[in-house]
């Protein structure tokens, strides 16, 4: 840095004394002129009106100043672009809030590198991810152009639901010594302890998207930074909920239904040919079929009403939402399995080795993105083309396997809150099995966990699975034993705790049972 005193003619030694004590007076008297930000102070990072202080690496996506935001827009045929802080970081807290396109994968690089000893000068280092895929990792923690995934976020779902597709959501990281948190939206997210890396710089990537031609968007608003936050902030902060919802399933199962009048089964809609599929939206409505009508219909608790969500569903059975505000189908009519998101429909299976699929009955996700669907066969079978009615596997890739091929006839399935069981009900032979889950669509430990089938299924926070099987719902313990029993005024087809409410779609209605038991999500 050169001084601002600095000129081109000698200065002697008794004018370099009188400067001296000059400049000390002057830092005395009023030092605060010249101090920069201090430990522990918040400070911006981007001006809201230019780049200055950043420099684009990598990739040639463009990076533009857009109503007091930085946009990242993708380019074809480039690889991954970071726009990079011009100052190197090592222990501070950022915030930021960020806005992505549900198809665009991107993160912040922090304490990152760009070396001519590494790789040509790549980009490197911890990236925490933003992931608007089913995946929904967002906030957990990648080593870009090393190691991989660090800290991604299968073990805490709470995080994963935190995410607001389409919306701006919060970040918030914190690396202090060789600890790197993570919040978003309030949540805790990814905890990493690791040492490969102390320094570096702050970066915003836009990820490469091949030969794509459209342009896909991330946007950035209200970053700040604080260096060396304190020691007391650092504490305070280490009683912060992880907000887990991954329970364990060793909890004593405990009473299930509600024995007073809050226990009675409640009505809540009618008339309709067969119901199937309870599923709740990210709005707090149960979203349920009418199979032989095509029709999805969506009560809403708040205000007891009833209303069409959805025609043509090409007689769709099993839903589910996905952590990033999609739907799920099992479009059975169709004989294929759907992703809707506003209006947009994906296939994301509708064939195995070549044959058609029998009837997506009904689903489950995993918390990588993945899901598991049952493939039975029910009515006519004149234009089957698998010899299996099987349970599959499909990746966030779009890749598909049979994972079960030794069942009559599979239906509903369920995961245990720890997602390391998967249980499946063969309805065709009247018996449920508890699977262990060692991998994505990886299954090991097939066992009995119950002598009846089921039609649809759901689980609470203890671990207790709820069967629906002739006319009752019937409970099981994790550990396979029979807890509770609820005949229902119709014959249940599925069922889904939300709080400690229990919704069953019984044949041509919505009911409604209140629990002692809580529901993995309220």
């Amino acid at each position: 840095m050169q001084s601002v005193f600095y000129q081109e003619v000698e200065i002697s030694m008794r004018q370099l004394t009188i400067l001296a004590l000059m400049l000390t007076t002057f830092a005395v008297v009023a030092p605060t002129i010249f101090a920069g930000p201090q430990d522990g102070d918040w400070v911006d990072l981007f001006d809201g009106k230019s780049l200055e202080g950043w420099t684009q690496r990598g990739g040639a996506a463009h990076y533009d100043v857009i109503d007091g935001m930085i946009v990242g827009s993708t380019v074809p045929n480039t690889p991954n672009s970071f726009l990079c802080t011009d100052t190197m970081y090592t222990d501070f807290e950022l915030e930021l809030e960020f806005k992505v396109h549900p198809e665009l994968n991107s993160g912040i690089q922090i304490r990152s590198n760009s070396l001519e000893s590494y790789q040509d000068g790549r980009v490197h280092g911890y990236q925490v991810e933003i992931d608007p895929s089913d995946r929904a990792w967002s906030g957990g923690i990648y080593d870009e152009a090393r190691r991989g995934w660090l800290n991604d976020l299968r073990n805490n779902n709470a995080a994963r639901y935190a995410f607001k597709q389409g919306d701006w959501n919060h970040l918030r990281i914190r690396a202090v010594g060789d600890r790197i948190q993570s919040w978003l939206n309030g949540v805790a997210a990814a905890d990493l302890t690791d040492s490969m890396t102390g320094r570096g710089f702050i970066a915003l990537q836009v990820h490469g998207v091949g030969g794509r031609q459209d342009k896909l968007t991330v946007q950035w608003r209200n970053l700040r930074i604080k260096e060396n936050p304190s020691i007391i902030e650092h504490e305070q902060d280490e009683s912060d909920d992880s907000g887990d919802l991954l329970q364990s399933t060793e909890k004593t199962p405990g009473i299930v239904f509600v024995d007073s009048d809050g226990g009675e089964i409640k009505k809540l809609a009618g008339g309709f040919r067969f119901t199937e599929g309870p599923a709740l939206g990210p709005d707090g409505q149960i979203y349920f079929n009418d199979i032989p009508n095509e029709t999805t219909h969506v009560f809403d608790p708040e205000t007891g009403a009833t209303k069409v969500f959805r025609r043509d569903t090409g007689s769709a059975n099993g839903l589910f939402w996905t952590a990033n505000d999609a739907l799920i189908c099992c479009e059975g009519g169709r004989r294929q399995l759907t992703r809707i998101w506003k209006d947009q429909v994906d296939v994301l299976a509708n064939e195995f080795e070549g044959k058609k699929l029998n009837s997506p009955n009904d689903l489950v996700l995993d918390t990588a993105g993945g899901i598991y669907f049952t493939d039975p066969r029910y009515g006519s079978r004149d234009n089957l083309e698998l010899d299996v009615e099987g349970v599959y596997y499909v990746n966030t890739r779009k890749q598909i396997f049979r994972v079960i091929d030794d069942m009559k006839r599979p239906n509903g399935l369920i995961m245990s809150p720890d997602f390391r069981t998967l249980y499946v009900a063969d309805h065709g032979d009247a018996k449920t099995w508890a699977y262990d889950v060692s991998g994505e669509g990886q299954l090991t430990g097939k066992r009995l966990f119950a002598e009846i089938g089921s039609d649809g299924m759901t689980i609470d926070q203890a671990g207790n699975v709820y069967l629906t099987w002739r006319d009752s719902i019937a409970v099981y313990s994790a550990g396979g034993k029979e807890i509770a029993q609820r005949v229902m005024p119709e014959a249940p087809t599925n069922c889904l705790l939300v709080g400690k409410t229990l919704y069953v779609t019984a044949r041509t209605s919505l009911y409604a049972i209140e629990t002692e038991q809580q529901g993995l999500f309220d």
